[in-house]
């Protein structure tokens, strides 16, 4: 009896220093009783709780099937706890009242606020929508607040956003990327050098566009529309580009219902007092010799440097204005000639009216004359 007693000690010494493992229908001690593990279908559990089988262990928390059907659900619950015991985080599968097949999956986290207040901050809905600090997510991601992404910094590797297309490569048409090469690119994989992807089945002939931005600025690539292979190579043309700076590239014609340039000065400085206008004698000889006005690029210049358009509209003003003056100054001189002429047209009639009566008088004197001498 006494040695029975003895062995039963031993045996509880050894369960009570040893954590069991479940094997079939049987409570068993772990193969390293001094392990402080639980296993529960494995012998050499590897935490303090594993749950072990051939097929794949399975947890299975649940509200003993009646959650459903009560007025008040309870949610079959995963809580994680820390200091105190507060709850720290908890993962939750949510049940509605009377849904028996309708679920939510929630987790929740402490808000900083409260040592028990748990706000949710990650839910999915039984129509796959996801939502990350939204509890009723509208679509298969709704996200309320920011999103950084992205593996490294935007000039080293890969950075994408993509819309599955074809082979879902991230050079496809629908990817927001950057990486070294290309910075950042929308609708095709483009990079400084002008080459792109164009991505297509090969059924479809598609036009070709592309916008990187670099330390160039923001180049705006095309390509006329052509039936190529998915992701092959082809040549690109920049139409246009705007630089850092703000100035503007444009390859071709620009058509607007309104253009508006500013530009200071104006070109009213030709109407001061102190303005040399010059004389008109002065620009026919430059006219003559140089082929252009004076201050104006001749056409050769222009060819080749092209034209300013403020600035030209500017000297443009200024040669109107200065031809406005001569204008004024010739009008002026006409209307003091138009003076000189009335005056010597009354001059005339009045010398006029003089002869004839000098005629008149010469006459009268031949008529008294010859009454004398008869």
């Amino acid at each position: 009896m006494k040695k029975t007693i003895f062995i039963a000690g031993l045996f509880a010494a050894q369960f009570a220093s040893a954590q069991l493992y479940t094997s079939g229908s049987g409570v068993n001690p772990t193969s390293t009783p001094t392990s402080t593990n639980v296993g529960i279908g494995v012998h050499d559990p590897h935490s303090n709780l594993e749950v072990g089988d051939q097929n794949g262990g399975k947890i299975t928390i649940s509200t003993g099937g009646w959650s459903a059907s009560s007025a008040n659900p309870k949610y079959p619950t995963l809580e994680f706890a820390g200091y105190l015991g507060n709850p720290k985080a908890r993962i939750r599968a949510t049940e509605e009242s009377g849904n028996t097949v309708g679920s939510k999956f929630s987790i929740l986290l402490q808000d900083n606020t409260n040592s028990v207040n748990l706000v949710e901050r990650f839910s999915i809905l039984e129509n796959g929508n996801i939502g990350i600090s939204k509890t009723q997510p509208k679509e298969k991601l709704d996200v309320l607040g920011n999103i950084l992404a992205g593996s490294s910094s935007s000039s080293e590797g890969i950075n994408a956003f993509a819309i599955r297309y074809e082979d879902g490569s991230l050079s496809n048409w629908g990817a927001l990327r950057s990486s070294a090469s290309t910075y950042m690119s929308f609708g095709v994989k483009a990079n400084g050098t002008g080459l792109g992807w164009l991505s297509s089945n090969g059924s479809l002939s598609l036009a070709k566009t592309a916008i990187t931005l670099d330390n160039e600025g923001i180049i705006f690539l095309m390509k006329t529309p052509q039936q190529i292979a998915l992701n092959t190579p082809v040549t690109m043309s920049e139409v246009m580009k705007i630089t850092p700076n703000g100035n503007a590239l444009l390859q071709g014609k620009l058509e607007a219902k309104e253009l508006k340039v500013t530009l200071t000065p104006t070109a009213d400085f030709v109407f001061e007092e102190s303005y040399d206008l010059p004389k008109l004698e002065e620009v026919a000889k430059h006219i003559k010799e140089k082929k252009h006005l004076p201050e104006i690029a001749s056409a050769k210049v222009m060819e080749k440097e092209g034209v300013n358009v403020g600035e030209f509209q500017i000297k443009l003003l200024q040669k109107i204005e200065e031809l406005t003056l001569y204008v004024i100054e010739q009008n002026k001189q006409l209307k003091d000639q138009q003076k000189k002429i009335q005056k010597l047209e009354t001059e005339n009639t009045d010398l006029g009216k003089a002869v004839l009566e000098i005629k008149q008088l010469k006459e009268e004197l031949i008529k008294m004359k010859s009454s004398i001498t008869h």
